[in-house]
């Protein structure tokens, strides 16, 4: 059988449509693709004749009672689809790097819930307990279960984290089940039952993928999620046809920009995309096209969240993205000294932050984990009261603030802070206006390196 791709899905849809067989399909790559897509096969299963989609949780599938219902004859009318989400099946170790990068990156956001769920899908990945502690393996060990070294730094995070999450009833995708779904599948299943699988990793290598693509239809909805030009031109793309295709059900046009704006705001999120076109189509009432003001209206962020959006553009070094954000703050008539004054409070602590990390009672240290920094940092930290109110807040958030400050030196800083009081006086008594000082400070801030405790301009 064919792999098919976005570009050639509806030619599935179009043999489904025309009556062919389709026991099987699997879909695999970027969630909310494969969630759609999952809906147009189901309905295009159950067009003639309707029917039911039963939804199962890959998390806690249990493989054996998925597949007698498959095999099963239903007394209801209808196409049965028995859709599987997240399934295990098609996992091995040697994708267990992969789903790591995810656990780590949603620890790092703080999410805890999504952290752990990916924990437990690297661990089925090894064929290990849900509940195991991988934290806890040695150098060996860690190679052997997961096939790349065991990260560095401390990991004792993720014992509690298991503990602390809900823990998932999930039985592990085995070799077993995936050779009885395919046995099943080969003697055949009644004609209205059909199986769609949706993983987000699998690994091609494994021998059950390759049975399972050789018989059944195969859609791979893969994304490049990296930062390469060639990688941000297809997640464009993929954004792009999904804006189009909700406004051409919608019958709505965009002005000229808004579409800029909108995957400016919304980033690589192809079901937010969705989501919030969908919302602007809607509010627009009859109108025939969406403006600016109407984005700005309804997908607009609030003065906080595009304040913070700056300055981690600006902590980031990403010129690009903080000229822009800092332009759409005062188109949204937040005054030139308002980002003047965000810009210093940043700096500010930044510089504290980092000064800070100079001393050594504090006992921070870069690459230090949450939990220590938490436990160990956070509490001598706070006996000074004299930052009281710089160290308020939630652990998590201080401990990325101090991540962020120690990758700038003291004397960068210290840079800044004039070129912020430069900037500040060119507001404030020269015909300059708001827009050009606020861009040549940007630039200064992002240009400017440290090198051996010189600073330079990188333009």
């Amino acid at each position: 059988m064919p792999v098919y791709d976005r570009s050639t899905l509806n030619n599935l849809l179009r043999e489904i449509s025309s009556g062919a067989a389709c026991p099987a399909v699997l879909l695999f790559g970027e969630r909310s693709l494969c969630q759609q897509a999952a809906e147009q096969i189901s309905t295009a299963l159950c067009a003639q004749g309707g029917g039911t989609v039963h939804a199962i949780d890959g998390d806690s599938e249990d493989h054996s009672t998925t597949l007698a219902k498959l095999r099963s004859f239903s007394l209801l009318g209808g196409r049965q689809v028995f859709r599987v989400n997240g399934s295990r099946l098609f996992l091995s170790k040697n994708v267990a790097e992969a789903i790591w990068k995810k656990v780590v990156k949603a620890w790092e956001e703080g999410s805890a819930d999504k952290a752990a769920k990916q924990l437990r899908t690297m661990l089925a990945a090894a064929g290990l307990d849900s509940s195991d502690d991988p934290g806890s393996l040695s150098d060996e060990q860690w190679k052997k279960c997961f096939s790349f070294a065991k990260p560095a730094g401390n990991l004792s995070w993720t014992g509690p984290l298991l503990e602390q999450t809900e823990i998932s009833n999930a039985k592990l995708s085995t070799g077993d089940a995936g050779e009885m779904l395919l046995a099943a599948l080969d003697n055949g299943v009644p004609k209205n039952n059909s199986l769609l699988l949706l993983a987000e990793e699998l690994d091609k290598r494994k021998k059950l993928y390759k049975s399972f693509s050789a018989k059944f239809a195969v859609l791979d909805l893969s994304v490049d999620t990296g930062s390469s030009s060639q990688a941000k031109k297809e997640q464009e793309g993929v954004l792009r046809e999904q804006i189009s295709k909700v406004l051409k059900d919608f019958g709505k046009t965009l002005d000229k920009g808004v579409i800029e704006q909108l995957l400016e705001r919304v980033g690589f999120h192809p079901g937010a995309a969705v989501t919030e076109t969908e919302k602007l189509a809607l509010s627009v009432g009859d109108a025939p096209r969406i403006t600016l003001d109407d984005l700005n209206l309804m997908v607009g962020r609030t003065r906080e969240e595009a304040v913070f959006e700056l300055t981690e553009a600006v902590g980031n070094r990403d010129i690009d993205k903080a000229l822009r954000i800092a332009a759409r703050l005062q188109e949204n008539g937040i005054h030139g000294l308002a980002v003047i004054a965000t810009l210093r409070n940043f700096t500010r602590n930044l510089l504290l932050f980092r000064a800070l990390q100079e001393q050594e009672q504090y006992r921070f240290r870069p690459g230090i984990a949450p939990n220590v920094f938490q436990e160990q940092c956070l509490p001598l930290l706070k006996e000074n009261l004299n930052w009281k109110n710089e160290l308020s807040g939630h652990p998590f958030a201080l401990y990325m603030k101090f991540k962020t400050a120690s990758a700038f030196s003291l004397p960068l800083l210290r840079h800044w802070l004039r070129l912020i009081l430069s900037a500040d006086r060119r507001l404030k008594g020269s015909p300059i206006s708001a827009d050009t000082v606020i861009q040549h400070l940007v630039l200064a801030m992002i240009t400017t390196v440290s090198d051996k405790g010189n600073l330079q301009n990188r333009i």
